[in-house]
Formats: C-alpha cells, sequence, structure tokens
C-alpha cells in the first residue's frame, strides 16, 4: 500500500492558509491590499473580538462583475499577472491569487460587491463557508466591495488555539492600520472595534498631518521630514527630531517601494543615523519611504511579503543611515544659528533632600520594624555583577569624615583606610530601591492634589489596561479615563515629582517587548524593574549640589541596607582609593 498520498483540494487550501493567514492581522492586511488595488479613496475596517469573531472590510473602488466575485476565490486566480516574468515589474499587491482561497477554506465569508460602472446598481453577495459557497444572489449594493470574515480557523482547531488573547491580536491590527495610514495618505482610512471608532484619517497630502491625525499635534510637532534622492534610490517620509525618544520600536515604520517591511538591516541603519543623538536604548519614531527599482528587490521572498531581499543590501543600508544623519544635522545647524547660547544655572535643592537617619525608616514604614535589619535579598530585573575587588566595596560602618562633594556626583569621604568616593545618585537608587522593595504595601502615598490625565496611544492604552494591578501594587493609583486617557490619583511619596507619563509610557514598552512571558514571571520581572525606575527616577541626580547635613544622612542610610555595593542597575554605589595606592602615587610605599 502507498505510504504516500495525494491531498484533497480542501485539504491543501487549509494548509496553504497557514502560509497567509497565521492572524486576523495577515486576513486584514490581504483585504486591504485588494481594496487599494481596487482603487479605493476610503476603506473602513470593522472588527469583534481582536477580529477572532469578525472582520469587516468595505471600500469604494472599482467592485467586481459577477463572474469576478465567483473567481476571487478559486486558487491561483489573478488579476495583476499572466506569466512568471511580470513578477520583476509588478506594482500592485495581491497577485498570486491564494489570499482569499486560503482565507475562504478556514472561515465563513460574505461578500456583497458592486462594479462602479453597473448603471442598475445591481451587485451580487455571496456566501461561502470553508470555501464552499452556500448562497448565492443578486442585491441592490454600492459600488465597491463588502467583505466580512467570521470566525476565523472555526475548521481547525490545532490552529485556533494558538491566537493569542484579543488585546495581543488588536494591537497587531491597530499596528498594520497605522502603517496603511502612513503609506496611503490619500486614503481615508476608518477603524472600529466593536463599533467604537479608534481611528478616522482623512485624505491628506503631508505626511506630517497624517502623524497628527494618528496620534497628537505635540507628537507630529516633534518629526522632521526627510527627502534625500540620489541616482537610483529616494528616501522620503519623516523621523523624530534629536529632543523625542521613545523606549521601544513601535513607532518606527518602513516601506520599500510603497510595501511595509520589517527589516532588521534597514532598521539598524536607521538607528545609527541617530548614534550619539539619542540616550543609549532609547529609540526615535520614524516613517521611512524607500523607493528603489522593482529589479533591484525582490518583495516574494516571504509568504506574507513582510520581508524583502535587495540586490545591493549594503548600499541601501548607508543611504538611510546617511538620510536620517544629514536631516537630524541639518536641523541641529538651523537650531543653533537662531539659538542665544546662556550658561545653565547649577541646580540647587531648595530644602533638605532626605528626612533624618532615625527617622527614614520609621516615616515611610510606621507600623513595622526596621526592615533593613532582615536580611532579605531582593533580586533586581538587570542581573548585579559579582562583588569587586577589596577597594571597590563598602566595608561596615566605620568614622568617616566628608570632605566634601567632587563635580556635584561624587560625595568624598575622609576614612583610616583612604580616600572613598559615593556615587550620590546610585547610593540613593540603591536606598529608594529598597524601601519601595521591602514590604511596598505599606508604603506611603500621596494624593494628588490636581489628578494627573495622561494621554496614551490606542495600543499602550491595550496594553496597559491588563496590568494596572501592577501600578496599584506600586503605590500609583490609576485608572482608564475617557477612550485613550489613564487618571492619576495619588503615588509613593518618593517619585510626587516624576514626569509619570514618561515612565507609564516606559512600563507599556517593558510589557510589550516581554509579552510572550509567562504571566507570573512577567508580573515578577516587572515588579522588580518598575522599583528600580522609580528609585532611579526618584533619586537625586549627578549635578544635584548637596549641603552638608544631605551629604550625611544619604550616608547613614546607605550603611543601613544590606545590598548596598550596588545600585539596582548593577553600577557600584562607591569605590575606595586606600592609603597603600595613594602613598605609592607619591613614592612613600613600595
Amino acid at each position: 500500500m502507498a505510504k504516500i498520498k495525494k491531498l484533497t483540494i480542501a485539504e491543501a487550501q487549509k494548509i496553504a492558509a497557514g502560509e497567509v493567514v497565521e492572524r486576523p492581522a495577515n486576513v486584514i492586511k490581504e483585504l486591504i491590499e485588494n481594496s487599494i488595488d481596487a482603487g479605493a479613496t476610503a476603506i473602513s475596517v470593522h472588527i469583534e473580538d481582536g477580529g477572532k469573531k469578525l472582520i469587516r472590510i468595505v471600500d469604494n473602488g472599482c467592485g467586481m462583475s459577477q463572474e469576478d466575485a465567483h473567481l476571487c476565490f478559486e486558487q491561483h486566480a489573478t488579476s495583476k499577472i499572466s506569466s512568471v516574468n511580470d513578477l520583476e515589474t509588478i506594482s500592485t499587491h495581491g497577485f498570486r491569487g491564494e489570499a482569499l482561497a486560503s482565507i475562504a477554506s478556514v472561515s465563513s465569508v460574505t461578500l456583497i460587491t458592486a462594479e462602479k460602472n453597473n448603471l442598475n446598481a445591481d451587485g451580487i453577495k455571496l456566501e461561502l463557508k470553508a470555501g464552499n459557497v452556500t448562497n448565492k444572489e443578486i442585491v441592490t449594493a454600492t459600488a465597491g466591495t463588502d467583505i466580512t470574515i467570521e470566525n476565523i480557523f472555526f475548521n481547525i482547531p490545532a490552529r485556533q488555539k494558538f491566537l493569542k488573547k484579543k488585546e495581543t491580536e488588536q494591537r497587531q491590527i491597530a499596528q498594520l492600520l497605522h502603517a496603511c495610514c502612513l503609506d496611503y495618505l490619500n486614503i481615508h482610512f476608518k477603524y472600529f472595534v466593536n463599533d467604537r471608532t479608534i481611528i478616522s484619517c482623512p485624505a491628506t497630502t503631508n505626511i506630517i498631518d497624517r502623524v497628527a491625525q494618528l496620534w497628537d499635534h505635540r507628537f507630529s510637532e516633534q518629526m522632521l521630514q526627510i527627502d534625500q534622492k540620489d541616482s537610483d534610490t529616494t528616501i522620503s517620509g519623516a523621523i523624530s527630531n534629536h529632543q523625542y525618544f521613545r523606549y521601544d520600536r513601535n513607532n518606527i515604520f518602513l516601506f520599500v517601494n510603497k510595501r511595509w517591511v520589517k527589516d532588521q538591516q534597514l532598521t539598524r541603519a536607521l538607528l545609527r543615523g541617530y548614534q550619539n543623538v539619542l540616550p543609549p536604548a532609547r529609540y526615535p519614531a520614524a516613517f521611512l519611504f524607500i523607493e528603489v527599482d522593482p529589479k533591484e528587490v525582490d518583495i516574494n521572498i516571504h509568504p506574507r511579503k513582510e520581508e524583502v531581499q535587495f540586490l545591493h543590501p549594503r548600499r541601501i543600508a548607508t543611504r538611510v543611515q546617511t538620510a536620517v544623519k544629514t536631516t537630524l544635522e541639518s536641523h541641529l545647524s538651523s537650531q543653533l544659528k537662531q539659538t542665544v547660547e546662556i550658561r545653565p544655572q547649577e541646580r540647587t535643592l531648595p530644602k533638605p533632600f532626605f528626612p533624618e537617619p532615625q527617622k527614614i525608616v520609621s516615616n515611610t514604614f510606621s507600623k513595622l520594624p526596621n526592615p533593613f535589619s532582615e536580611k532579605e535579598q531582593t533580586q533586581t530585573f538587570i542581573p548585579q555583577p559579582p562583588v569587586e575587588e577589596k577597594n571597590q566595596t563598602i566595608e561596615p560602618k566605620q568614622e568617616f569624615n566628608i570632605i566634601g562633594q567632587y563635580k556635584k556626583t561624587y560625595i568624598l569621604l575622609e576614612r583610616e583606610n583612604g580616600l572613598f568616593f559615593v556615587d550620590q545618585h546610585a547610593a540613593h537608587e540603591r536606598i529608594l530601591y529598597e524601601l519601595f522593595s521591602t514590604r511596598f504595601e505599606d508604603v506611603a502615598t500621596v494624593k494628588l492634589m490636581f489628578p494627573e490625565i495622561i494621554d496614551v496611544s490606542h495600543n499602550d492604552m491595550i496594553l496597559l489596561s491588563d496590568h494596572l494591578q501592577l501600578f496599584t501594587q506600586n503605590g500609583i493609583e490609576i485608572e482608564p479615563f475617557g477612550e485613550n486617557q489613564l487618571i492619576i490619583q495619588s503615588t509613593p511619596v518618593h517619585i510626587k515629582n516624576i514626569n509619570l507619563r514618561e515612565f507609564i509610557l516606559e512600563v507599556a514598552s517593558w510589557i510589550h517587548e516581554n509579552q510572550n512571558v509567562e504571566k507570573e514571571t512577567l508580573f515578577k520581572a516587572l515588579h522588580e524593574k518598575m522599583r528600580a525606575q522609580m528609585a532611579c527616577k526618584a533619586a537625586i541626580k549627578a549635578g544635584d549640589v548637596l549641603n552638608q547635613q544631605q551629604m550625611e544622612n544619604l550616608i547613614n542610610d546607605l550603611y543601613k541596607i544590606e545590598n548596598r555595593l550596588t545600585c539596582p542597575h548593577g553600577r557600584p554605589t562607591g569605590w575606595l582609593l586606600n592609603v597603600y595606592d595613594l602613598e605609592k602615587k607619591f613614592k612613600r610605599a613600595l
């Protein structure tokens, strides 16, 4: 008996669907591309349950005849090419004739379409289930196409169970819609979730205006238009200036010949253009459109056309880097010409920054014994380095004499065994982290006199809504307020003056980067990360001027805690220049 069997067409289509359709966002991408190819100037996207229950795309494109409506669900049926030779110069999106056939094979589909030149406004309605037509009828319809996809993967339970929760799928769809809106300024896009309007972007002619539609004017004001041309490459779009940064890469969109792509080499080239401009682990916003000769790029190396392959990848990457760097330098030069240089004043603290040493614990933990008397080891989100050499450790408390501050960053202590340097930021950061980590549910909080309302993106709102408990457990009372807003009612006393919006967006980026981690592990890691970051943001900074009492309080507080060697990010809090090494320098010792 033969071991090899020929699959039925139906089963083959189900398997083929897996190459094109992994999740609802892939379905929407294929359908939007069909609408664009049909010449639509208005496209509406409706979803329910993250697209798992329902996806509906309505466009005002050219529509289809009755014959074409039937053919579009046939495998390898296409209006875009006639032979393989056409692939080198193809400028449309859908061409393989697999998408609709694959989608229909794993869902229930309802198609209503009518041609623009149909004077009688007669359209056709087709209903399909698992790829088979179950109903067809002539209906009155407006010109264009209205297609509904329901219960994706209903007939493939093994694949259906791998779909993510609705919030995750919804974020993927929102990201796709952002890309479409940026790519096609001439199209009015609307996006609805459970009949609620999320995006409405009327047609425009300017990428900066589109950014304002999708996000807000404050964000768009940070963008610089980019337009670089040479003999065979055009790079256009918009990039953020040197004053803006994000904690993730979610606002980096790259397009090659009008296709949204995810290309690591191009992303690295973009980031190299920002070298020495942004702080470490910070990312720009960028919406770059790269136009090259179609013969110089292969758009068909990926089943869903999300990746491309250039004939000369290094040359393209170099041009991206140069275009970004040139645009930033030009912007900085224009600003410098308009700015009168003013010497910054030293920052001073209006009152003692630290409470008295004996009160620091009782004020914060009034109902608890001294938490630092318990030898409790905490693990930080970033692993700490091993204990350093003797001259880089803080020994048990000794008598010391504070000489003063050096460069408004280091506190110099005269001790019997040498000269000790304490990094005031790292030390205070460790002190606060230990306070935040030890029985944090009893930390002192303060009600904000004027609750702070924070605007967030639709994606960040979805991401954060599942993790508001994380903030509550860390002393930040926060809840949804309106469509894409959060309201903060109270915070821990120590962080009441930090930039809460920046902090919350940073947390959102951590959640996004680790969303595939097991929930319990993610929560634990995020708790550690939040407390470390809260400590960092609330701690005194390099450049802060401290008086004698403040320095003494800081040193006393540092000696009270067990994990005093490093800050939560692993940097040493102190460093000893011992007497022997000092005397060797002056040739007093051999």
